[in-house]
Formats: C-alpha cells, sequence, structure tokens
C-alpha cells in the first residue's frame, strides 16, 4: 500500500515502519494514561487514609488501635474485628490492676479500686463493670446494657479500608482495549507486524493475543482487591505484643476463649490441642449478631483500596 514504509533489516534488527510506530505509541500511550488516571483516583480516595495513618505511625501505634486492625491474634485474621479489640482492651486494664478475671470469664473491677485509667475506652470500661458488677467479654459485645462500651470501643477503629480495591481490574481491562485496538488499527492500515519475515497485516487477527499478555503483566502490578492496602500489621502486632508483654498467660486463656458463648465445662483448657487457633471464633461466635460498624456504610467509606509502595502492597 502506498504510503506506508514496510519493515526494513538494518544491523540484525528489524527496523518498525513510521507507521506502525505512531500507531504503536498512541495506543501504549493510551494504556499509561489509564493507569495513571486509576493511581490519581487511588491517590485522591485515599488522602485523609494515609494522613491518619503517617500520623499514627509518627506518634505509636495504640494497642487497642492495633487490636482493632489485627481483628485477632493470629495471623490471617481478617481485620476491623470488635471482639479483639474488646478482649484487648479488657486485658490491657486487668494487666493495670484494675480489673481481675475470674475461671468463669467474669471480669470485675476490685471493691475499693478508683481505677487509674485515662484512656477513654479503658476507663469506660471500669465504670460500667462496677456499675454492672462484672461481666463477661461476650456480655460487654452482645449484652445491651453495655452497648455505651461498644459505642466507645468503636470510636478507636482505624478509619482505613480493609481492602485494596477493584484497581487491577479496570487496568486489565486497559490492557485488553490496547492490545486489540493496536492491532486492529495496524490491520486496517496495512501495517506488517513488526520481527515477521512476511508483511501480511492479517497475523494481527492472532499477533494481538501476545500482545495482550505483555500489557496485562503490567497491570498485575496492581495489588490484588482483596489485599490490605497499609503497611500497618506488622506494627500493629509489634504494638500490642508490647503492651501485653507482662500479662499472664491464664489471663489471656481466661479472657479471649471465655468471650464466645460456649459453657465453661466444654472450653478447652490451655495446652490442649485444637483443630483453630486457642483465641479463634467459636461458631456461636460466628453466628451471633455483631456489633462492628454497618457493612454497607463501611464498603462506601472503607473498603476499596499488604505494604508496598506508597502505602499499598501487603502486610
Amino acid at each position: 500500500m502506498s504510503g506506508v514504509v514496510p519493515i526494513e533489516r538494518g544491523g540484525g534488527f528489524p527496523v518498525v515502519s513510521d507507521g506502525m510506530a505512531g500507531i504503536a505509541t498512541g495506543w501504549l500511550l493510551a494504556f499509561g494514561g489509564a493507569n495513571a488516571a486509576l493511581y490519581a483516583i487511588w491517590w485522591r480516595r485515599t488522602r485523609g487514609e494515609r494522613t491518619f495513618l503517617r500520623g499514627v505511625l509518627a506518634a505509636g501505634v495504640d494497642p487497642i488501635q492495633a487490636a482493632w486492625w489485627l481483628g485477632a491474634s493470629w495471623d490471617g485474621a481478617s481485620p476491623q474485628q470488635q471482639r479483639y479489640a474488646a478482649e484487648v482492651a479488657v486485658r490491657l486494664l486487668i494487666l493495670a490492676g484494675d480489673a481481675e478475671v475470674d475461671g468463669a470469664g467474669r471480669i470485675t473491677v476490685p471493691r475499693g479500686r478508683l481505677g487509674t485509667q485515662k484512656d477513654p475506652v479503658r476507663a469506660a470500661l471500669v465504670t460500667i463493670l462496677r456499675r454492672h458488677e462484672g461481666a463477661t467479654v461476650y456480655e460487654l459485645l452482645e449484652d445491651s446494657r453495655f452497648a455505651r462500651f461498644r459505642k466507645v470501643l468503636r470510636s478507636r477503629r482505624p478509619p482505613l479500608r480493609t481492602r485494596f480495591g477493584t484497581y487491577r481490574a479496570p487496568s486489565l481491562a486497559a490492557a485488553l482495549v490496547t492490545a486489540f485496538g493496536l492491532s486492529l488499527h495496524a490491520m486496517i492500515t496495512r501495517c506488517p507486524v513488526p520481527g515477521l519475515p512476511f508483511r501480511d497485516p492479517g497475523i494481527w487477527t492472532t499477533a494481538w493475543i501476545p500482545l495482550w499478555a505483555v500489557l496485562a503483566a503490567l497491570a498485575a502490578i496492581w495489588p490484588a482487591g482483596t489485599s490490605r492496602p497499609w503497611p500497618l500489621t506488622r506494627h500493629c502486632r509489634a504494638a500490642v505484643t508490647r503492651a501485653l508483654a507482662d500479662e499472664d498467660s491464664d489471663t489471656s486463656y481466661r479472657v479471649s476463649v471465655v468471650s464466645s458463648s460456649t459453657p465453661p465445662d466444654r472450653r478447652p483448657r490451655p495446652g490442649t490441642t485444637s483443630s483453630r487457633p486457642a483465641d479463634s471464633p467459636s461458631r456461636s461466635d460466628r453466628t451471633a449478631p455483631r456489633h462492628d460498624l454497618d457493612d454497607a456504610a463501611d464498603a462506601d467509606t472503607h473498603e476499596g483500596g499488604s505494604d508496598g509502595g506508597d502505602f499499598g502492597g501487603g502486610d
């Protein structure tokens, strides 16, 4: 076709025609622009969260906030769970000597103890336990008498999304459109596939597939949508470990295991083997109503966004 410079050989390397170079440049710039737009959207949506995170990491992670983010004491737990935050608050109170727990898991304030807690959550917990003459962690989470404690506890929930969000899928779609569009454009203008010894533009009907594979690999640099988007997990685990370093192991057992509604005579004792972590949720925990923030509101304000990059990646 006149006006199209065919592929030539020079110095052992294929030389791409001017027409093909222009087509490739335009489509690849469009692919880069789509990813730049996605990054700009992520940057704008997470501005407040990144500001919060910088402040928290600079001042040190609060153990109750850390427990909120961890969700449980074992690795891989779902973040932002109120149960573990309540457990840690109770354990900190007991460690400070302002509360005690018996073998049945009932937390009480020692008689004559005025309490020395300046932290709002633990101060509210002392007041409520004294007023109602004690409670288990399960009651603190489920009983309507302790709604005020749950409200104060929720105020310490880190305002962070727990998932990175759907940025990889749009980038993969942009890669598909770019590869197919570039190939179709080149075929219509009868540009041969660079690097091939023959000049049949019809080869673009299959050549777009390896091109899409290359662009899809670039799009996969975006973290998975279900990954944790903030480099916070290891800091939170260290904060909880430091705060509870002097805790008695039996106290941890009594508070954690009996935070479910499982009858005391059916609970495993420390040292016994179990198919799940010692303080993992029981069946009743999974089916009992929760008092966390509303899931729909959370999905709108905190979802979408593994340590890496500025604040994106794995744990």
